[in-house]
């Protein structure tokens, strides 16, 4: 709920243009469109389950890949975007844009498909671009034993660096422990598993694992460090142990010899380097390492709901959750049947974006087993707040903060807090009187190449007269995430309420920040269930899905989503993209075909813009 001084609607306060109240709702994109068997027929009618971001992109890529597939989602909530929320607050001198859930995408690795999509959904005018030099790509913190810790970067200069490195007691055995890396045994190859603070340990050191890494898993997974798999969060460093010796014998060997990667990677990457990309935007992506967008991440939300509706054969259900699906006796289709009185409906293919635990309940049937093994997850709340002084925190992206902090200095079991004003600017960003181009000529140079970088540090593509900004306001404050839960409440029998998880945002930032005012507006966010977590044999279990899945729906079922190999929005869409891509070519498959390859292949160099080499 948001909270503010003064009273205000709550349809004022919201951006939700795809939320509905009906019961179920119906939108559709084929209206107009008559299906027949003659040449215009639909080569495949695919169910998606799930109407988040990993379900819009299966979407999505159907339409791409198969362009006569006839689609329908079903979402059982009113609202689709899934994690993915995005809302536009008043406050006294304009409007403030608040994430629920995540707030920047990165363009490399999976992000490239985001990127993609920047340009596909002609989102590249509505896009922010901080760039490499800005203190939000510079500054990363962690919170140890008691103040905040300015991660090294290359650009701080070796005599900051290693006087941190020498000084700070979270950096303590890092270096020796680093430096005597390569003298240590690697691991029995009885081992098929571990998790990831063991792991870290015996190759490194278990102090640098407390305070250092699980403060990097508290920012991405939400999880502990020593129960999350070693072997599915670092599969290189875990090969490279293996194939090496040693993590970093591995590194120096992908530096001379190239990067070894899964031959699927290799192929998904010589694909993205063959897109025709737009050489400004091209240009605009290089020197950034994070993007969003003016009105938030719900835009892409937006963006992909209007292309389905103006290209593809879509039909979009809310409000209608799926009580079971079941295979066909000939194994021709797969009959979905939602909850309720609405009528079943065949489809050749359904892809699952529902989590395993939801997978499960709709595929169960009378003295049916589970399709898989449960995959955990844990529930994360996030506080935004909005202070109308600016400036209260240190320049940089934001904090985490690690296990092996002392609990009086995080009572809250907080996972760490974003400075949301870092990536997105201001009023004063966008002032032409701050640019550090003032020369007409210049200035008009710097359009037409689609770059102009102000004092700031930001970009944006094919400079428009009015540069974007999220915070619509005459002079901006600061606007903070504070994160708490995740693998901390795994054992409390209850979750806080609004009044409560907003009171401990506030204990959390006053603490750590020493910020006592209080906030303009706020917005208190529970994300149940949210991040799924690769516990220690993670592989082993999607490769017994694969299993189960493939005897039991022989390639009409396949699932997508967060929990099979990366938690965030690229992961989704990465996976979105594979399943489409495994109908379009015929391939047999559930989704999981790929989990566990040993087919690897070893690149020269991979930078964007250059030849892929093997």
């Amino acid at each position: 709920m948001i909270r503010r001084g003064y009273g205000l609607t709550a349809a004022s306060r919201r951006r939700q243009p795809y939320r509905f109240s009906q019961s179920p709702a119906i939108y559709s994109a084929t209206r107009s469109r008559a299906y027949s068997d003659g040449p215009n027929a639909p080569t495949h009618n695919v169910a998606i389950l799930g109407g988040g971001v990993t379900g819009l992109a299966s979407a999505y890529y159907l339409t791409k890949e198969l362009p006569r597939a006839k689609i329908t989602i079903y979402e059982a909530s009113d609202r689709i975007g899934g994690w993915l929320s995005s809302t536009r607050v008043p406050v006294k001198d304009g409007t403030i844009l608040f994430e629920a859930g995540p707030r920047t995408l990165r363009p490399l690795g999976n992000g490239v498909l985001a990127a993609r999509m920047v340009q596909e959904l002609d989102l590249a005018k509505d896009t922010i671009f901080p760039q490499r030099s800005s203190p939000a790509a510079r500054n990363r913190y962690i919170y140890y034993p008691d103040h905040l810790v300015r991660m090294p970067h290359p650009s701080f200069g070796l005599a900051d660096n290693v006087w941190s490195l020498m000084t700070e007691p979270i950096f303590q055995t890092a270096v020796w422990s680093g430096l005597t890396e390569v003298l240590k045994d690697a691991r029995s190859e009885e081992v098929q598993d571990e998790s990831v603070g063991d792991f870290f340990s015996r190759r490194f050191s278990k102090t640098m694992v407390d305070r250092i890494l699980s403060a990097v898993l508290h920012g991405i997974y939400a999880g502990d460090a020593w129960q999350l798999s070693a072997k599915s969060l670092f599969p290189s460093a875990w090969r490279d142990e293996a194939t090496t010796s040693s993590v970093l014998m591995g590194l120096l060997k992908h530096r001379s010899e190239g990067v070894e990667v899964t031959k699927r990677e290799a192929d998904f990457l010589k694909e993205m380097m063959s897109f025709a990309w737009d050489p400004l935007l091209r240009a605009t992506l290089k020197d950034t390492t994070v993007f969003t967008f003016k009105d938030g991440l719900g835009m892409l939300v937006d963006r992909l709901v209007r292309y389905l509706f103006e290209h593809g054969n879509v039909e979009i259900r809310t409000s209608t959750p799926v009580d079971r699906i079941k295979l066909s006796e000939d194994r021709s289709t797969v009959s979905v049947v939602p909850k309720g009185d609405a009528q079943s409906e065949d489809y050749t293919h359904v892809i699952s974006a529902l989590s395993p635990g939801h997978l499960d309940a709709v595929t169960k049937h009378a003295g049916s087993v589970p399709l898989m093994q449960p995959v955990p997850s844990v529930t994360v709340m996030t506080v935004n707040l909005y202070f109308r002084t600016p400036d209260l925190h240190p320049p940089g992206f934001g904090y985490v903060i690690p296990q092996a902090t002392p609990f009086e200095n995080n009572p809250e079991r907080a996972l760490g807090v974003v400075f949301d004003t870092a990536y997105s600017p201001g009023p004063q960003d966008v002032d032409l009187a701050n640019w550090q181009i003032t020369d007409s000529e210049q200035l008009k140079q710097a359009r037409d190449q689609g770059q102009l970088i102000n004092v700031n540090d930001f970009a944006w593509y094919n400079m428009p007269d009015r540069p974007n900004m999220q915070d619509q306001v005459e002079k901006r404050g600061t606007k903070l995430t504070v994160m708490l839960g995740g693998h901390w409440w795994n054992d409390w029998p209850s979750f806080p309420d609004e009044k409560e998880g907003l009171a401990m945002a506030r204990s959390v930032v006053q603490r750590h920040l020493g910020i006592t005012e209080e906030p303009e507006v706020w917005q208190v966010n529970m994300q149940k269930d949210c991040i799924p977590q690769y516990t220690v044999g993670h592989e082993q279990r999607l490769k017994s899905a694969h299993n189960n899945i493939w005897r039991e729906y022989k390639g009409r079922l396949r699932v997508a989503g967060n929990w099979m190999a990366g938690v965030g929005v690229n992961d989704c869409l990465r996976s979105a993209y594979d399943v489409a891509g495994g109908l379009k070519e015929g391939r047999d498959g559930t989704g999981l075909e790929h989990i566990g390859t040993t087919e690897y292949v070893r690149l020269k160099q991979v930078r964007p813009g250059k030849e892929v080499k093997e």
